[in-house]
C-alpha cells in the first residue's frame, strides 16, 4: 500500500468499541505506532506515515526553545513553571498562579496574553468563577502556560510581543525549527494551520512524532542543545505532572503512575514518551477522546507498562451513575492488521 501524505485519508484500523448490554454499539478508528529514538517503528496499526495534527501534544516540544534561549534561566523560571508552559492545564488556582508567575517574571502582565478565553477545564474551579460573576479571562485558557512560555522567549530575545502569535513571528519560527528537529523532520515538511489558541499548529507522520517523544523522554538522537533542554523538560513534567494538565486527568495520571513522558492534543492525539528510548502516538480517526485512555493503556501493558485498572477508563455509566457499558480496546486484534 502507498504511503498516505498529508492531502489523503491515512489508513486506519478498529482501535476500541463501545458495548452497551450485550450489543457492540459503535467503535473508533485509528492508527498507532511505537518508534524507537533512531525513528524505527517498532510495532503499528494503520498508517504510521500519514499526517496528524500534533495541536496540543507539540506543546513540550514548544517548550524546549524557553529552555534553549536562556530565557528559563535569565527569568529564573522554576520546574513547576516550566512544567505548566508544557501543559493544557485545568484552569485550576495553582495553574493560574504559576502562569501569572511567568509573566510577572518576564516583566508581563495578563493583557499581554493572546490565548483566547474559556472556563476552566475542571468543573469546580468554572463553577466558583461563573458564581464570581467573573468572566473568562485567556489566562483561564488551557493554552496559556504556552502562550506565558512564547512570551517569555520573545522579552528574552528582544522581540516585539504584539504579534507573537503570527507564523513570522521569530518565536513561531523557532518552535517550527526545534520541533522540526526533535522530530527530524525538514521544517517544509511540517504542515501549518491555526490551532484553537491562534498559534501555529504543526502536522506531520504519526511515526515522526512517536520518533520525537522517544528522543524527548530519553534525550538519545537530540544534539547537545536540544539534549540538555529535552533533560529540563521531561525532568519538570515528570516533577509536577499535574501541571501539565491538573486533577482528572489522564496525562496527569499516566505520568504519575508511570514515569512516562505524556501529552495529549485535541481531535483524540497521544503521545507518549519512555526514558528506555521509545515512543507512541495514537491518533483516533473520528477525533474522539474517550477512546485515547483506554487504547494507551492497551497498548503500553503491551510494553510491559504496569497500569492499575481504572474504572474511569472502560466504564460507561448512565445518568444514575449506574455502569450499563464498557470501552473495549481493539489493538489486540488490530495489532495483525497493518502492523509491523
Amino acid at each position: 500500500m502507498a504511503r498516505s501524505t498529508h492531502h489523503d485519508l491515512p489508513a486506519d484500523v478498529p482501535l476500541c468499541a463501545v458495548r452497551r448490554g450485550g450489543l457492540i454499539e459503535s467503535f473508533h478508528r485509528g492508527r498507532y505506532v511505537v518508534c524507537g529514538a533512531r525513528g524505527e517503528v517498532l510495532e503499528s496499526g494503520g498508517d504510521p506515515g500519514g499526517y496528524v495534527s500534533l495541536r496540543s501534544a507539540a506543546k513540550p516540544l514548544q517548550a524546549l526553545p524557553v529552555v534553549t534561549s536562556g530565557a528559563a534561566a535569565a527569568f529564573g523560571l522554576s520546574a513547576r513553571e516550566l512544567a505548566v508552559v508544557c501543559g493544557s492545564h485545568n484552569g485550576e488556582d495553582g495553574h493560574l498562579s504559576a502562569v501569572r508567575s511567568i509573566l510577572e517574571k518576564a516583566g508581563l502582565s495578563e493583557r499581554d496574553l493572546q490565548s483566547g478565553a474559556h472556563p476552566p477545564l475542571h468543573a469546580p474551579s468554572a463553577d466558583r468563577l461563573r458564581r464570581s460573576g467573573e468572566r473568562p479571562r485567556p489566562l483561564h485558557g488551557n493554552c496559556s502556560g504556552k502562550h506565558a512560555g512564547m512570551l517569555a522567549v520573545s522579552v528574552h530575545e528582544g522581540w516585539e510581543t504584539g504579534s507573537y502569535r503570527s507564523p513570522d513571528h521569530p518565536v513561531q519560527r523557532l518552535a517550527l525549527g526545534v520541533v522540526a528537529g526533535v522530530c527530524n523532520v525538514e521544517p517544509d515538511r511540517i504542515s501549518l494551520a491555526n490551532d484553537g489558541c491562534g498559534v501555529p499548529a504543526f502536522a506531520l507522520p504519526l511515526g515522526s512524532l512517536a520518533a520525537g517523544f522517544a528522543r524527548l523522554a530519553s534525550g538519545r538522537n537530540l544534539p547537545g542543545e536540544l539534549e540538555a533542554a529535552a533533560g529540563e523538560v521531561r525532568a519538570a513534567m515528570g516533577e509536577y505532572p499535574w501541571m501539565v494538565a491538573g486533577t482528572g486527568r489522564f496525562d496527569t495520571q499516566l505520568m504519575q503512575e508511570t514515569g512516562l513522558v505524556a501529552k495529549g492534543g485535541a481531535e483524540g492525539v497521544l503521545a507518549v514518551g519512555s526514558p528506555d528510548g521509545w515512543g507512541l502516538a495514537i491518533k483516533v480517526s473520528d477525533g474522539s477522546g474517550r477512546a485515547v485512555a483506554p487504547v494507551a493503556c492497551s497498548l503500553l501493558r503491551r510494553r510491559g507498562i504496569e497500569l492499575p485498572e481504572r474504572a474511569e477508563d472502560r466504564e460507561l455509566a448512565n445518568l444514575h451513575g449506574e455502569v450499563v457499558g464498557e470501552m473495549l480496546p481493539l489493538v489486540r486484534e488490530a495489532a495483525g492488521e497493518g502492523s509491523t
